[in-house]
């Protein structure tokens, strides 16, 4: 049976309905079964708070047994939905945003009300019964105040309908939410007048399938979990507003107010002013132009990176070694920004003096989004190219083990007038947070963007241990072929690590500098045929771009288009800020005595939908 397992969270261990057979002795148990049912119900009853990093080595000493069961539990809590795995295998416990939560309500919405309906059609006389024990004991738990028993019978209550539906697909999809469900009703209805409507709900409802009123029972089912969702969200509305920060993911802040901010906050944790100017511009170059997984979100982890010491806050980058057009920079374990700020920089001015000029940098972390520093050298009107290496996450194409990073690419070209022809590229089929979005929506992947730990092509999220390359599984030689382009640019030419020798940019190790590598050139149009036909060339080609036949329906852009598109409408409307990063950044604030972030009203910010 799907449902033989609810918790008893005041006792803090499984127990079993009572129509199933008695729980087995943990030391008959595998240890990663007795690993899984631990850790699930600390995350059920919000010992584990949502959001919480689970360090391996925290878990083998509170379970007491070595690491391989442990992952082997965490494997399979991955696929309940009750914990996020990050690219570096680094684990938390589910989070949901406010707009995730409102749509886990629609699905439950979905899925309770077929199931009743079923439920009353094909065995209404097991499921009035059943329905009739179970309030009888959530009315005598109420009575003692006993919370923790009351919520385990209601998803008892739920999960009776679903027994009694005759539908096993039924019961298997709501099998696979309930473990959510349970750690949301656990976590966010702790008011007891909710526990009384609550109870008043499920007593209608038993009357009604007693009575055979089915129309009336879905009317309270539907009214009953609706009610149920808002309650979630206004609780999770009331905890955002305490924490100095609201929670809707449309949280509109002005581009000025952010970049004040930003500069304060790093100022605040020691970064020295070209750091902090670096950073700022690079986090405020994605914000603008909408790359937002690599603008101000980052700026939470930047902030902990640098006070943990892996990122230096002043360091000092100097010319390792060079000849002509060419350098390598060692930055110190500057930010990436600082660091590739810099070798635009020295590139710019040696392209000025030899037509090209090339640096490579090592001693590096993470610098943000490429396309920051290729306009930056295109604003000096010359072509800009810049490449890195980051922690192998990518198959080769046919591999069946992580090998690259996602190696973006990068570069960028001026013309006369208008803003620049702008690329900016992962070698990846997807980013990341695409799997990481689809785990959390419970819909599949695309075909051929991800591959499970022994290389097999997967569209299941939750399987998804790898990404493929770009070019799908006929074409996907020519992603990692690129990607092996921005591997050697970026670790050949300035001797650094490879990306499968990195560290992971997210762990739990926040002081040992990851020594990241990277490829930035500038190319001189007066060099060649001369800046002013270069950029009149460039002109024609955007234009000629803009002008082509499209198929029914579709729109050709150009390179860059819809970035500043987007960018001109954030300097008007500000940008949006999702709730958890708002959240992060109040706290900071609170900690170091800075003035909080300042968020645009949501009625500007309405003016400018």
């Amino acid at each position: 049976m799907w449902f033989d397992i609810s918790y008893n969270i005041a006792a803090g261990r499984t127990r079993r309905l009572e129509s199933a057979v008695s729980k087995t002795p943990v030391e008959r148990q595998k240890l990663s079964e007795f690993a899984r049912e631990q850790i699930r119900s600390r995350i059920i009853s919000g010992e584990f708070p949502m959001g919480r990093k689970l360090p391996e080595a925290e878990l083998v000493r509170l379970l007491g047994m070595s690491k391989s069961p442990i992952r082997e539990a965490l494997l399979q809590l991955e696929r309940e939905g009750l914990i996020e795995l990050s690219p570096s295998r680094t684990t938390r416990v589910f989070s949901m945003t406010a707009g995730e939560v409102a749509e886990l309500g629609e699905l439950r919405l979905t899925l309770e009300r077929d199931a009743l309906r079923m439920a009353c059609l094909r065995n209404p006389a097991t499921l009035a019964r059943g329905l009739a024990e179970i309030v009888a004991r959530m009315e005598r738990a109420l009575e003692r105040d006993d919370v923790a028993t009351y919520k385990a019978l209601d998803y008892d209550f739920h999960t009776a309908i679903f027994e009694n539906c005759g539908n096993s697909y039924a019961a298997a999809n709501f099998h696979r939410l309930s473990f959510r469900i349970q750690a949301l009703r656990n976590r966010l209805s702790q008011d007891p007048a909710l526990n009384e409507r609550s109870l008043r709900d499920h007593i209608g409802l038993r009357d009604a399938v007693d009575a055979g009123d089915t129309d009336r029972a879905l009317a309270i089912i539907e009214r009953h979990v609706a009610e149920t969702t808002q309650n979630y969200l206004d609780r999770m509305a009331h905890e955002a507003a305490e924490a100095g920060g609201p929670l809707d993911d449309a949280t509109r802040v002005d581009l000025a107010e952010m970049e004040r901010f930003s500069r304060q906050a790093l100022a605040a944790v020691g970064a020295d002013a070209e750091t902090t100017d670096a950073i700022t511009r690079a986090l405020m170059h994605a914000s603008t132009l909408g790359v937002d997984t690599h603008g101000v979100r980052l700026l939470p982890h930047y902030l902990e990176a640098l006070a943990g010491g892996r990122v230096n806050r002043q360091p000092s980058p100097v010319i390792a070694s060079g000849n002509g057009g060419a350098c390598v920079l060692d930055a110190d374990n500057a930010h990436g920004a600082r660091a590739t700020y810099e070798a635009v920089t020295l590139a710019v001015a040696r392209a000025r003096q030899h037509g090209l000029g090339a640096v490579a940098i090592r001693n590096s972390s993470h610098f943000g989004a490429a396309g920051a520093y290729a306009l930056e050298i295109a604003r000096q009107g010359m072509m800009g190219l810049v490449f890195c290496n980051s922690d192998a996450f990518v198959r080769l194409h046919g591999g069946a083990e992580r090998f690259h990073g996602t190696n973006p690419i990068a570069a960028a070209a001026p013309v006369n007038s208008g803003e620049p022809w702008l690329l900016d590229m992962a070698t990846s089929s997807i980013p990341f947070n695409r799997v990481q979005l689809s785990r959390s929506l419970g819909v599949p992947l695309p075909a051929d963007v991800a591959s499970d730990a022994h290389g097999t092509n997967v569209i299941e999220p939750s399987a998804a241990a790898m990404l493929a390359p770009l070019g799908g599984a006929l074409f996907g030689y020519k992603g990692a072929g690129l990607a092996g382009i921005a591997e050697i640019l970026s670790a050949a030419f300035s001797d650094a690590p490879l990306s499968a020798e990195l560290p992971p940019m997210i762990s739990d190790d926040m002081a040992t500098p990851r020594r990241l590598g990277a490829f930035v050139m500038a190319l001189d149009p007066e060099a060649f045929a001369g800046g002013q036909a270069f950029r009149a060339v460039i002109g024609r080609y955007l234009e000629a771009i803009r002008r082509s036949c499209t198929t029914p329906g579709e729109t050709v852009m150009a390179p860059g288009d819809r970035e500043w598109r987007e960018a001109e409408r954030r300097r008007d409307s500000g940008m949006k800020l999702d709730g958890t990063t708002v959240r992060s950044l109040g706290q900071f604030a609170r900690d170091h005595g800075i003035a909080p972030l300042r968020t645009l009203s949501a009625e500007r910010g309405a003016e400018h939908q």
